[in-house]
């Protein structure tokens, strides 16, 4: 993994200390604030509503609270912690091992595993010492996160673990049989809280691992309005389109259905011949089937598609559009409708997981079944017939947004669960 740009030196965690006291009691002149650790595979630079949540659940802890943010990297280069603070928010890069490899569970990866493991759990239980660490917070977790139930057990710190999931890394593993699926329904039963971001994918998680009823629950997504505006405000200005637009924003991968979008739309240009579509994404696995299937649907001239926008220049094409679609096959709770809603743009999205719990169909949008172009074709349709319509959509959903799904709720349920 690549190096971040630091603005501090790095932090070796071993006997000699920590910047902040002595690593083995935990405590320093002044009593230092205990920490509450996010764990990543990835810096907040990559482009994603994981890193999103991450980034603004640490914005929302920074400051004087109880429990001061900070994030650790899994970062394979740094087997000593290393230490860097980039737009104000601390992390911590360094080594944490897995059972698995890229290939899968193996019993010669699970050997080379337990090999590594006294040495490197006594690194990473001088590095929560020395962090005072009081929560880890994995999102996105995979099975390195089996490590640091290992050090709460085997002489770390008595922290909580907290796992937080986002759809694709939990679902990955429905289905599975064998020691892998052992191994992440022992962590889900042990975790002292594990978090969903949706009513639907709490379900999903409970029904297939065999939880008990309340073993799950839900904080959902939040946005700030005011974050949202700036950040289109302060972008440079994206690439201008020359007509009124439809905007749809997602990576470019089959669960978002890009082929179902450009099929409705089809039917849309037809009956709307001064009205194009801009899509907007992450490059990804089916960026090229979507680049050739825009041509194959003689939609060259009217479908526009960006791949890899930056987030403020990505708002304020949205900003620009008409109303917003969301095609997508499976969600679990999709942040960039509530972008859409902070910018005030009537919505026609599919109802599917996650998105009935922010839209109420024909209050705050338009909901249609997934897999269903005629159906999102006619929706559209329906709501570009009207600009008040569209309109008066828009504010409900902005007023939705607003007064619902603040990432201040969202942190303060996460202190309120791990101070309980």
């Amino acid at each position: 993994m690549k190096r971040a740009p630091s603005t501090s030196s790095d932090l070796i965690a071993g006997p000699q200390g920590s910047p902040e006291g002595n690593p083995e009691e935990g405590t320093a002149p002044g009593e230092p604030r205990e920490t509450f650790l996010f764990t990543l595979a990835w810096d907040l630079g990559a482009i994603g509503g994981v890193s999103q949540v991450v980034r603004a659940l640490m914005e929302q802890l920074a400051g004087e609270g109880p429990m001061r943010p900070l994030l650790a990297v899994n970062s394979w280069p740094d087997v000593s912690p290393r230490r860097a603070t980039t737009d104000g928010l601390d992390r911590a890069f360094l080594r944490v091992r897995s059972p698995r490899r890229r290939s899968g569970l193996s019993l010669p990866g699970a050997l080379r595993y337990l090999l590594a493991l006294p040495g490197h759990l006594r690194t990473l239980r001088a590095f929560a010492r020395a962090e005072r660490v009081r929560v880890v917070n994995a999102h996105f977790p995979s099975l390195d996160l089996l490590t640091w139930f290992l050090v709460r057990s085997f002489g770390g710190p008595a922290f909580s673990i907290v796992i937080s999931l986002h759809g694709l890394e939990i679902r990955s593993t429905f289905g599975q049989r064998g020691l892998e699926r052992r191994l992440w329904n022992w962590m889900l039963r042990r975790a002292d809280h594990v978090i969903a971001c949706s009513d639907g994918l709490r379900d999903e998680v409970t029904a297939e691992y065999g939880l008990p009823d309340g073993a799950v629950k839900t904080i959902h997504n939040g946005i700030e309005i005011g974050r949202i505006t700036a950040n289109r405000a302060g972008a440079s200005e994206p690439p201008p389109h020359p007509r009124a637009y439809l905007c749809s924003v997602g990576t470019f991968e089959h669960k978002k259905a890009h082929d179902v979008l450009l099929h409705a739309f089809q039917r849309v240009a037809e009956q709307i011949g001064t009205l194009d579509l801009v899509m907007i994404g992450r490059a990804g696995e089916t960026s090229a089937s979507t680049r050739s299937l825009i041509g194959e649907l003689g939609l060259t001239e009217r479908v526009r598609m960006i791949e890899d926008l930056p987030h403020g220049q990505t708002l304020a094409l949205m900003n620009a559009s008409e109303a917003f679609v969301l095609s997508s096959r499976v969600e679990s709770f999709a942040i960039v409708l509530l972008e859409a809603g902070a910018l005030g743009k009537a919505v026609v999205a599919t109802d599917i997981c996650g998105v009935g719990e922010l839209i109420d169909d024909g209050v705050h949008g338009a909901l249609v079944p997934s897999e269903d172009p005629e159906r999102l074709a006619a929706r559209i349709l329906d709501l570009m017939a009207s600009d008040t319509r569209r309109e008066a959509l828009g504010r409900s959903l902005q007023a939705h947004v607003a007064g619902n799904f603040r990432w201040s709720t969202a942190a303060a349920r996460y202190l309120e669960l791990v101070e309980r």
